[in-house]
């Protein structure tokens, strides 16, 4: 067989080989995600409708015509939720916050409301569905490839093993046998796969009896089986006036912004540091949206992203707590956030006590750069800082992530920028960052976990300052909703040439749906390396 010939064969082979192993790797592909609070597995099948198994409860069946090509469907396995311990015991996880401050869960205190926490999760997903949908997708097509391209590789080399196995003379007539015929064998392969569909087709379930219930919403033409049936009205009532209230109070919230902004303070005191305010686009001067706190809170995400796009940010930090505990089911919350976001603007992420390594590393895949006990450069500011060693969890309180306590981690995050060329510490608890302001290693430090505001002050020989909750992440009170306590985000100005930031400007908005945009407070300088008093903690 001439060489032309050998890469023809070679080529029709792995055509036929792709053809057939394809539907195989589209219907075993399996994507482990969430659904709302849910752990949930995900896979695709071929009878056009979306199936949420909830088990012994039932199942609801939801057409997927719309939203599908070719007659898929798409079949849910929910599983358990993934936060442990009973409502007493949770008091204690969040009732009171680890570092001494004000209780840092959003879901925490006494009196935690689990069922309207689920509640409030089930809403996301009528809020922010194309999060979902996104994650869905590229968590099936991810897997679906790496089965795809294990089947072509797997089946070519048993081919190849055979090959071999037989020897050249038994396969150069082989060769003879079938010269001419890989028309013969596509066409075998077209009428297995199309046999094989078609078939699919044959055995598809009958469409979903629409139940009255869903009339007029995203859900309209779903059917419910099983005994989900006798709760699922007053269930669903429950989670669509929750998401309606939510989506009316950030779309209010937004409007105020808005109408705010063009009446906003536009600058600071800038002669103080010998400098005037730069043209817009200045690269001497890089503006920081900083959020901390925001504890699943995705209407405020939709503010944080809102700022972001109308300040022209040059980077957005976030100073941790993302999430509620850091279960994986939770990554939902930090996927909401990152969507909110301008795609084209560089993100920091430093682990907060109420996420986890996991929500780390799930910010990490998503784009943005995690502090790890490591330094990072961000629009022109080089930063250091690294996770909290403490993870906050229902029924059991703060557990250690890593070997070392805070206070352990405080004194080796000091002796790392002792030693490390930085500009600005980015922590998540102000408490860890003290020992390296205090002994003038840290020039400036960032942070949130306390849900107040404090500074820009000077403590110890650096400057601190401590973010408020983004997430109006209120003791004893669900996060996610219309607001229970004020939230803020943070506009910071730095220098880039001295690297130095300049001052910060507060977005505040309240319960009762108003915005108000403070004015510009400068930093002050840190003091020199001599001795001074050092500022008791608060």
């Amino acid at each position: 067989m001439s060489p032309r010939r050998k890469t023809s064969a070679l080529i029709v082979l792995l055509a036929v080989i792709a053809a057939l192993t394809l539907p195989w790797a589209i219907f075993s592909a399996r994507a482990d995600l969430s659904f709302g609070p849910h752990e949930a597995q995900y896979r695709v099948t071929a009878d056009a409708r979306l199936t949420l198994d909830f088990g012994p409860l039932g199942s609801l069946l939801v057409p997927a015509d719309e939203f599908l090509p070719l007659g898929l469907g798409l079949s849910v396995d929910v599983g358990e939720i993934p936060v442990s311990g009973e409502t007493a015991d949770a008091a204690s996880a969040l009732g009171t916050d680890a570092a001494g401050g004000v209780a840092a869960g959003g879901v925490g205190g006494g009196v935690v409301d689990a069922l309207g926490g689920d509640i409030a999760s089930y809403a996301s997903l009528f809020s922010a569905p194309q999060t979902q949908i996104d994650e869905v997708v590229t968590g099936l097509t991810r897997d679906i490839l790496i089965r795809w391209a294990l089947a072509v590789c797997l089946t070519t080399g048993l081919l190849v093993g055979v090959t071999a196995l037989l020897g050249p003379t038994r396969i150069a007539a082989l060769g003879r046998a079938l010269a001419g015929r890989e028309l013969i064998a596509i066409g075998s392969a077209v009428v297995l796969v199309l046999g094989g569909l078609s078939a699919l087709v044959l055995t598809r379930p009958a469409p979903p009896q629409p139940d009255p219930a869903f009339a007029g919403t995203p859900l309209a033409g779903a059917e419910v089986t099983g005994r989900l049936g006798g709760i699922i009205d007053e269930a669903f009532t429950a989670v669509k006036e929750f998401s309606d209230e939510n989506d009316a109070f950030y779309d209010a919230v937004i409007a105020g912004l808005h109408a705010g902004w063009t009446n906003r303070p536009l600058s600071g005191d800038w002669s103080a540091a010998g400098m005037v305010p730069p043209a817009s686009g200045s690269a001497d001067v890089s503006t920081f949206v900083l959020s901390s706190d925001v504890h699943c809170n995705y209407g405020m995400a939709r503010v944080v992203g809102d700022v972001a796009r109308l300040t022209g940010a040059d980077g957005i930090i976030d100073a941790g707590d993302v999430t509620m505990t850091g279960t994986s089911a939770e990554n939902y919350c930090f996927d909401v956030l990152d969507d909110e976001l301008p795609q084209d603007v560089p993100k920091m992420f430093v682990k907060g006590n109420h996420d986890s390594q996991e929500t780390a590393k799930h910010a990490r895949s998503r784009g943005w750069a995690v502090l790890d006990d490591s330094t990072a450069q961000l629009a022109g500011v080089r930063f250091l800082g690294g996770p909290d060693p403490r993870r906050t969890v229902f029924g059991s309180g703060p557990e250690l992530e890593t070997e070392l306590t805070a206070d352990e981690y405080a004194a080796k995050l000091r002796d790392e920028a002792c030693r490390t060329d930085f500009d600005i510490m980015l922590i998540h608890d102000p408490r860890i960052a003290q020992p390296a302001l205090e002994s003038g290693c840290a020039p400036y430090a960032m942070s949130g976990h306390w849900h107040r505001q404090v500074g820009p002050e000077q403590f110890g020989r650096g400057v601190r300052y401590v973010s408020s909750t983004t997430g109006g992440a209120l003791a004893n009170a669900l996060t996610p909703g219309p607001l229970k306590m004020d939230a803020e985000v943070s506009v910071i100005r730095v220098d880039t040439v001295t690297k130095t930031p300049i001052d910060v400007q507060t977005i505040t908005v309240t319960p009762g749906e108003d915005v108000s945009i403070g004015p510009w407070v400068r930093f002050p300088a840190p003091l020199p390396l001599v001795a001074r008093p050092v500022a008791p903690a608060p």
